[in-house]
Order: C-alpha cells, then structure tokens, then sequence
C-alpha cells in the first residue's frame, strides 16, 4: 500500500503525527475566536475583522520568511520546535491573562508565526519524499493534508458537548498549549537523527534572491490562478450558514451536519486524489475538482429545502477533496527544490482566497442575494481552473 510504505519513512511519520494533532488545536480556536474577540473582551466587528486581516496578512509573511530561511540554512527541527513554543506561550497567554492587550498580542503576532508549522509539515513531506525514492510525493501530500482535515473535522462537535456541560470557553486556550506541547514532544523525541541538518546545504541564494524567485511573474500568475480556483471555498464557508436558515428554511443543527458530511466524503477523495495523479496531470484534476466544486455551489442557493440540499453533499465534498488537496503539490512544484519557500506559497494562496471571497461577498450580497453571489464565486473558480489548464498547456510549467 502507498500510504504504509509513506508512513514507514521516519520523517513522514513525524510530520504525519504532528498535523494530526494541530487539526484539534486549530479546530479549539477557530470556530469561537470571534465570539471571545466580539462578546468576552469587548471588541468591536469592525475592529475584530481589522485583527483577523492584519493577523493573516503578518502570518503569510512569516510563513514566507521563515520558508526561505529553512532553505537557506536547512533548520527544519529547530525553526520547527521554535514556531511550536510560540504556540505554547500563545495558548498559556491567553488562558492565564485572558484580556484585550493579550487577545491582540497573540492574535496579531503569536498566533500567526506559530500557523507557520502548518506549511512547515508539508515542507517535511515533500523532503521525505525528495529523499525517498520508494514514497509518491502526491502520496504523502494527501496523507498529510487527509489526516489534518479528519482531525479538524471531529474537533468541533466534541467542543460544543463540552460547552454545552458547563466548561468555560476561555479553555480552548489551555487546551491549545497542551497540544502544541504534545506536538513539541513528538519533533523533539521522534525526530529521526540522520534526517536532515543544517550540515546538507542551503539553497545558495541569498534573502533576496530567493524572494525574487516565489514573486516571479510565472509563479505568481500560476499562484493567482489557484488562489481563484481555490476561493469558492472560502466563499462556501462564509455563505453555508446564511442559505441554509435563510434561504433553505433550515435550523442552525443542519449547517454542522451538512458541513460535517462535506468533510467525511473529504477524507477518502483527498487519499485518493494521489492515485487519480498516476493517469492525469494536477491541473487536469483541479479542473475537474472545479467542475464540480462550482457546479454544486451553483446549485445549492436554488435547491427548494434543506433536505433537498443535503443531496449536494457528496458532489460537494469530492470537489472539495480535490480542490483543496491536489493544489498543495502543484503551489510547492511552482518552486522545485526550494520546499520551504514552495511550501509558504500555500499559506499566501489561503490568504489571497479568502480575500477574493470576502470581497466578492462584500460586492455582490446586497445587489444579487446569497445565491447570486454563490453563482458568481463558481464562474470565477471554474474561468480560472480553464485558463490554468491554457497557461500549462501553452507554456511549460515552472520549474
């Protein structure tokens, strides 16, 4: 089995167990991160949404500093362990000294250069591989991306038992210390000793020229393509909830089953998007993941009930599946053999996804309703899924 022989690398193995547990110590803050800003502290939409853009902006320059600098010097572990700390003190912070000035402190700085270890771990597995002759690349790549997502998936429902019997929000914090500090134990005790070092060599190029190279007009062409491509899922998570109470005539109950079925039908297509990468090229599986993806969000604005919609859940979830694990392999090759900067791009592409669904939501909610703007987020995914399939077919790809 691909996935065994995978995981039977050390490095895999690690990079694999730690994501693992960064899925429920994302899945802690994220969904109540906007309640604890807006209803604990006191903090304004206007200024909360302010926090939320400068935090991701300061985090996706970190993440490309820090990935350039890991080619450099090829400190995966202790730039790794480093980046884990931060997340330490972030969570004790917060769930010590719960207050505005220590809610901005790690939301702002924190927080963002610790989210780093998430592209960090894909940086982990494309090396593993690069090393590894045995390993598929695309392999390890979904089992990294598959087993964060099954993780994240299960962490909310668990939350709202736990908030429900009575345990104060304000525990989500200790509760991402304590994994960050699994996680720190797992890189220091499992880290394979003749994995990498700082003794293999750098990348040769210096700061700037390893910036010129991931903002060249060919990476970042391709880059904005799958930033639009990837966008109609940003655009589903901010409008999931709306359709279903105001337009479907569903309860709050049905967004958490419809959005959970969405990531059980994930799970097995992101694995098994690797095997769909033997026959076809990535961008050929993107388009087709975009087809589907953005047909599906089309559609469920128009659905007549919930129940009806509830039929959208596995053309949804295989296009997510697709669209949001085989892109991961395609950002890292737009820098071949540069796997720390290659790896930054994915955290770059998020932010500028977000973006483009934040704005197209912005634009287009009061003038065409929830549904029109759905529409409008799948004709942009999809004319951008065909013009990358034009770009690499007429020019080579980025090498």
């Amino acid at each position: 089995m691909p996935f065994l022989i995978a995981l039977r690398d050390p490095l895999l193995r690690v990079a694999f167990l730690c994501i693992l547990l960064m899925g429920p110590a994302v899945a802690s803050i994220g969904p109540f991160q906007s309640v604890i800003g807006i209803e604990r502290l006191g903090m304004s939409n206007a200024a909360y949404a302010v926090v939320v853009t400068l935090g991701a902006l300061f985090s996706v320059v970190a993440s490309v500093v820090i990935g350039i600098v890991i080619d450099q010097t090829q400190r995966y572990r202790g730039i790794l362990l480093v980046c884990i700390t931060i997340g330490i003190a972030a969570g004790v912070i917060m769930g010590a000294w719960p207050s505005l000035p220590s809610f901005l402190l790690v939301h702002l700085l924190l927080f963002p250069v610790a989210a780093t270890t998430f592209t960090q771990y894909f940086t982990l597995a494309a090396v593993a591989a690069d090393r590894n002759p045995e390993m598929d690349k695309d392999v390890g790549l979904s089992l990294v991306r598959a087993g964060f997502a099954g993780t994240f998936a299960l962490s909310p429902p668990l939350w709202g038992i736990a908030l429900a019997r009575g345990v104060d929000l304000l525990t989500v914090y200790w509760v991402l210390a304590l994994v960050n500090c699994a996680v720190f134990a797992v890189v220091y005790l499992l880290w394979p000793k003749d994995a990498l070092s700082s003794e293999d060599g750098g990348s040769g190029l210096t700061f700037r020229e390893a910036l010129q190279e991931v903002t060249g007009l060919a990476v970042l062409l391709r880059l904005g393509l799958i930033t639009a491509v990837t966008s109609a899922n940003g655009l589903y998570n901010i409008l999931l909830g709306l359709l279903v109470v105001t337009t479907l005539g569903g309860q709050e109950a049905d967004i958490g089953w419809f959005a959970g079925g969405i990531a059980l039908v994930e799970l097995p297509v992101m694995l098994g998007s690797a095997f769909l990468l033997r026959r076809f090229s990535r961008v050929h599986v993107i388009f087709a993941g975009a087809l589907i993806y953005a047909a599906s969000l089309c559609a469920i604005g128009f659905m007549p009930s919930v129940e009806a919609a509830m039929w959208l859940i596995l053309p949804f979830g295989i296009g997510a599946g697709i669209t949001l694990s085989v892109p991961v392999g395609y950002i890292q090759g737009l820098v071949e053999h540069r796997p720390g900067a290659g790896s930054s791009l994915i955290s770059l592409s998020h932010f500028g996804g977000t973006l483009v669904a934040s704005g197209l939501f912005a634009l287009g909610a009061e003038s065409f309703g929830y549904s029109g703007v759905a529409v409008m987020g799948a004709i942009l995914s999809l004319l951008a899924a065909v013009f990358l399939v034009m770009v690499e077919r007429n020019r080579p790809p980025v090498r």
